[in-house]
């Protein structure tokens, strides 16, 4: 028996679908009909659930990424947003890969694992270079001999080996990249050379295949923050939502990817014996620019503030001496108009909540400072100097009146640079051994790498102005208007730097890596029988270890007017000249940090921004850590002679920091993860299995899985008692006669001195805490398809699978916090009460509480089934029904969970929040799919082909899980613990419709491909991290097409062009809906965000030989 060629997800490869003779009518396959053809066998003759992509010409692979490929399959939708956690930025190339609703996909190389170095569990899609594909396998079921790990279902990436050609290939492809908005050409370049020869002891055959890509895109976007919802009455008889604030962005990427695969195969003479080398190498480098105008009046905490918060105050966003109720000042009494949903139109905001104004304590009799002015002081004393005129002069939440001064809406100008780079090295070697011609062996080892770095910082500037906001039209426009509040100066005062203030510096760092080690041994025993076909059985070994680094978002203010001025310096060009607590003047900082440039003119048409020039900071600064932290760090600044001028501690400089690291305890992430696996499975049936007149063929299994996990951390132990805590004092007769009903005459000091124990507990150290976990799996599998002629089957698969946590929601560091106890605590009947035998207290039981990961988290468990009806009526052409269901178990979600620790010899339960195995629930759909060629049309039509298919998905019980896998600090995993959440009713990222139609023609020399794919409206956050709410984005089509001309046999010509219609991505946040406590209540939607990126055309050439 000869060693099969045909890679596979699994210990041996199929058997290769037997190659009927050509018929002499029969049309040509080659090309796209090729490609089609052969991801048509695999489905057909798969041992479980399979849809295939394939790539059977060099350099051909059908997109220009591989999510964008995998878009295609049915039951197969793609995540567009930049990150997961980031629905406001939208990227050209989609990030993440969503099957039949599910997140949890296992993400494979050459039937090996693959993962990224960050805080999930498997691949970042955009990772990997498309030109070195030679297919993507997507498994919706699986079988014994799979490797666990996917309850959506397994992507198996292959690359080619030598042994795929038949002889010396050579092949390249050269193509330029453009963008209409990014108005940039970028190369793509991809060549592969493979060639076998035979020797005196065997064949051998060696492949190098190398792609480098590079691709500029721009996205720009109009978001609105979290909605204020105002009660009825406030300005209408109906509630009311008036936007929190407005931002437009323009974002600029440029993303760069190399790919390199190299293979060795050798096989004896007599093919008994194969041994194969691989090594496959992916770098992503992405770096993307952004500028950001946003203009808020009233700040709203998404992290803290319920999703039922109403306000009721008019004079929130506008002065206490409006002309009238819901009027503005600036408007000239002008109220404020509303649509029928409540929703604010248009109207002139003159003031922040709350904001603080900067002038005089009395703006009625002081002095303000006016920029550019001789006399830089205001009449307000303090340490016994004048201080610059930027001082609280009103916080608007202070009662109506109290004081004269006013302030105005906040206008930042941001600017951002993010530098991220992701490398994946695999390295593995596979040798097959058929000892007879029933027996085989297989032996596999892999070793991979992984790592990530990653730069991010965001640096703004401030200024002030009255807001003309306007929600009649498509998108929101802004009219940015002489506050009415503020003294500037200029004619035109948002373009003018000299009104803007340095306000803020946040930069983040991560720096990962992961490392697998891998091996596995796998038998196979071939039966003669009609019945059984083969006996298969294995064991695989693996060791992930993956350490993540992920420092917090590090936001400090510079400059703000808000913090009374900490900083030496206001004004972006006019420094103070002394600091507020009269020490040596600050040197001012080094010119040439900004720049007035051109934004908003090309967003949306233009026309949204009512002026179009605007101070930003240099890339050339901002680009630049030593740059950056040279001019505004306190290292930086002490350097120039005179005290810091900030209080911005870049990070590296952080003084909670390990030292030498960068990072803190707590945003330090290390787990390792032992995998031990068996598996025996049954193949029975075959060609000539029958029952009546159905063929049949299946397979039947169990994989027994042992999973060790190991997360290092650590856990900081309570603050000590403080000295008013522990002010023991007896009680006087008039406090014991305030006491209530039921209450000891005893004070809580007295109680804490008497707790001794918890006073040794809680002692503020921190020490290690090291948990290793492990968990036991069965998972049975069983899958049959029945023959019912040669072109119809059915087929059925039942198994259970399962997906193991992302890395990130295993941290084990914690940070326990002590209960706090007052008078009303020390009262008859408090269980955490200790009482002496006269039943008097002598103590009390302190609670505490933490937030983290959970190191002890269990896979989670689905029980899946299939079924199919599958017709193949011609060499491309198919038609196919599947029934789906998933009963999940231990499904992953927020929750709480009891932990005990010891300190000092004292023992303590400590409540943590954080990710806990839930109730099981279940998801369910069915998809569609169709394809042909019309061969039975006249010429040139019979070059006429379609693919079309549609998926249907419906969710039961399964409740989002509210948490990320990143959190500042490494704290709390959970988007928010806030009660009260609008439930939104579905999974993130899941579409209940979704369909693809594909017009395709080839014949002669011509191929060309029409694709359109959509999906309806999904979930992209159930809690978003800077709107607070459920963000819904509303139902999209991309349209994207590709034509190639055959100049030769071996020189083809190509045109793509991507997101031809130049969809529009828009995003709406739900601001009522059910939630636990009332979950009749009616949903309500509000907009939240506009987005449009690029449309790209590639023109190219092929070359094969």
């Amino acid at each position: 028996m000869a060693v099969s060629g045909l890679a596979a997800p699994m210990a041996f490869a199929q058997d290769a679908p037997a190659a009927a003779e050509p018929d002499a009518e029969a049309v040509v396959v080659v090309g796209t009909r090729k490609a089609l053809k052969t991801a048509q066998d695999i489905k057909k003759s798969a041992d479980t659930f399979v849809d295939s992509i394939t790539a059977t010409d060099i350099g051909a692979f059908p997109d220009k990424s591989v999510a964008e490929a995998l878009q295609r399959v049915p039951g197969v939708t793609v995540i567009r947003s930049a990150a997961k956690e980031d629905v406001m930025h939208y990227s050209a190339e989609p990030s993440g890969v969503i099957i039949r609703g599910l997140p949890q996909v296992r993400s494979e190389f050459n039937g090996r694992d693959t993962f990224s170095a960050t805080s999930g569990y498997g691949l970042s899609w955009s990772d990997v270079a498309p030109e070195m594909m030679a297919g993507v396998d997507t498994y919706k079921n699986q079988t014994a001999e799979m490797i666990e790990g996917g309850i959506a279902g397994s992507i198996n990436l292959r690359t080619r080996l030598p042994f795929d050609q038949k002889g010396r290939v050579f092949g390249a492809t050269v193509e330029a990249n453009s963008g209409n908005f990014s108005q940039t050409v970028t190369p793509s370049i991809s060549a592969l050379y493979s060639d076998r020869w035979s020797s005196d002891i065997g064949e051998f055959g060696l492949l190098l295949n190398a792609a480098y890509s590079e691709t500029d895109t721009t996205s720009h976007a109009v978001t609105i923050p979290r909605m204020v919802v105002f009660a009825p009455g406030t300005y209408t008889n109906q509630t009311n939502y008036i936007p929190s604030g407005v931002a437009f962005n323009n974002t600029d990427y440029s993303r760069t990817r190399e790919g390199v695969s190299l293979a060795a195969q050798w096989q004896n003479n007599d093919r008994t014996m194969r041994a194969s080398l691989q090594y496959n190498n992916s770098t992503y480098h992405n770096v993307w620019n952004e500028e950001q105008l946003i203009s808020y009046w009233f700040w709203v905490d998404p992290a803290s503030t319920t999703h039922s918060t109403v306000w009721n105050d008019p004079y929130q966003i506008a002065p206490p001496d409006a002309p009238g109720l819901g009027f503005n000042e600036a408007g000239g009494g002008v109220p404020y108009t509303f649509g029928s949903d409540g929703l604010f139109q248009n109207g002139v905001i003159t003031r922040s909540k709350g904001d603080w104004g900067y002038g005089s304590i009395d703006w009625s009799t002081g002095t303000s400072y006016v920029p550019g002015s001789t006399d830089q002081y205001g009449t307000y004393d303090q340490f016994g100097v004048d201080l610059p005129v930027i001082q609280p002069c009103i916080k608007s939440d202070i009662s109506h009146g109290n004081l004269p001064c006013r302030g105005a809406p906040i206008v930042n100008t941001a600017t951002r640079f993010s530098d991220e780079e992701r490398k994946i090295d695999d390295l593995a070697f596979n040798f097959i051994w058929d000892a007879t011609e029933k027996l085989r062996f297989n032996f596999d080892a892999q070793y991979v790498k992984a790592t990530t770095q990653h730069y991010d910082v965001t640096f703004e500037f401030t200024t002030y102005a009255d807001l003309g906001l306007d929600l009649t039209g498509e998108y929101p426009s802004l009219s940015l208007l002489k506050p009415s509040g503020y003294n500037v100066i200029g004619t035109d005062p948002v373009s003018d730097p000299r009104n803007y203030s340095p306000e803020s510096i946040m930069d983040h760092i991560t720096d990962s890596e992961g490392e697998l080690k891998a091996i596995r041994a796998d038998a196979a025993y071939n039966f003669d029988g009609t019945w059984l076909d083969a006996l298969r059985m294995g064991v695989r070994f693996a060791d992930r270890e993956q350490k993540h680094f992920w420092s917090a978002y590090n936001w400090q203010s510079i400059a703000s007017d808000w913090g009374v001025n900490p900083a030496d310096s206001w004004f972006l060009d006019s420094p103070a000249t002394h600091n507020s607590d009269g020490s040596i003047r600050f040197q001012g900082y080094e010119p040439g940090y900004y720049e007035v440039r051109e934004f908003g003119t090309d967003m949306f048409g233009g026309g949204l921004i009512s002026d179009t020039m605007f101070p930003f900071v240099t890339q050339d600064v901002i680009s630049s850590p030593a740059e950056l932290a040279k001019r505004f760090a306190i290292s930086g600044q002490t350097d120039q002679g005179g005290t810091a001028s900030s209080v911005w501690n870049p990070i590296c400089e952080r003084p909670n920091e390990i030292a030498n690291s960068c990072f803190t305890v707590g945003e330090q992430l290390r787990v390792r993860e032992k995998t031990d696996s068996a598996y025996v499975m049954l193949k029975f049936g075959g060609n000539d299995a029958f029952i009546g007149d159905v063929a049949v063929t299946g397979n039947v299994g169990v994989r027994f899985v042992n999973t060790t996990v190991e997360s290092a951390g650590a856990v900081n132990f309570a603050n000590p008692f403080t000295a008013g805590e522990l002010n023991c004092q007896p009680m006087t007769p008039e406090q014991i006669a305030a006491l209530g009903p039921n209450q000891y005459a005893i004070s809580p000091a007295c109680l804490a001195v008497a707790s001794t124990q918890d006073r040794a507990f809680s002692s503020g150290t921190s020490q290690a805490s090291d948990v290793e976990t492990t968990h036991k799996n069965v998972l049975p599998s069983f899958n049959i398809r029945l023959g019912l002629t040669d072109e119809w089957f059915l087929r059925f698969a039942a198994s259970r699978a399962i997906s193991k946590p992302d890395i990130g929601l295993l941290r084990n560091y914690m940070s326990l916090q002590r209960s706090f106890i007052d008078q009303a605590d020390i009262t008859v009947g408090n269980p955490n009460i200790v009482l002496n035998g006269a039943g008097q207290p002598v103590s009390y039981k302190y609670g505490y509480t933490g937030a983290t990961g959970n190191p002890r988290l269990k896979p989670i468990k689905a029980d899946q089934f299939d079924f199919a009806v599958e017709n193949y009526f011609d060499q491309v052409g198919s038609f196919s029904f599947t029934l789906f269901y998933k009963q999940f178990h231990d499904y992953i979600q927020n929750g709480t969970f009891v932990v005990p620790y010891t300190n000092n010899g004292v023992t303590r339960d400590v409540v943590v929040t954080g990710p806990v195995n839930g109730e099981g629930a279940s998801i369910k759909g069915f998809e569609v799919a169709y394809q042909r060629y019309f061969n039975f049309l006249p010429a040139p039509f019979d070059g006429l082909g379609v693919q079309a298919n549609y998926t249907r998905l419906k969710n039961s019980g399964v409740k989002n899980a509210n948490l990320i896998v990143d959190s500042d600090g490494g704290g709390t995993t959970a988007r928010s613990s806030q009660s009260g959440m609008i439930n939104a009713g579905r999974l993130e990222n899941l579409s209940d419709d979704a369909y693809n139609l594909i017009v395709m023609y080839e014949k002669g020399k011509i191929g060309a491909r029409i694709a359109y794919n959509w999906r309806s409206e999904y979930v992209s956050s159930v809690n978003d991290c800077c709107i607070g709410f459920p963000v819904w984005n509303d139902s999209e089509g991309f349209l994207d097409a590709s034509f190639r001309y055959a100049l030769t046999d071996h020189i083809e010509l190509n045109i793509q062009g991507s997101n031809l219609l130049g969809t529009e991505v828009r995003i709406r946040q739900q601001v009522a809906g059910p939630t636990d406590a009332a979950p009749n209540t009616p949903a309500n939607f509000m907009p939240a965000g506009w987005f449009e990126y690029d449309s790209r055309l590639q023109v190219g050439v092929r070359i094969k030989y």
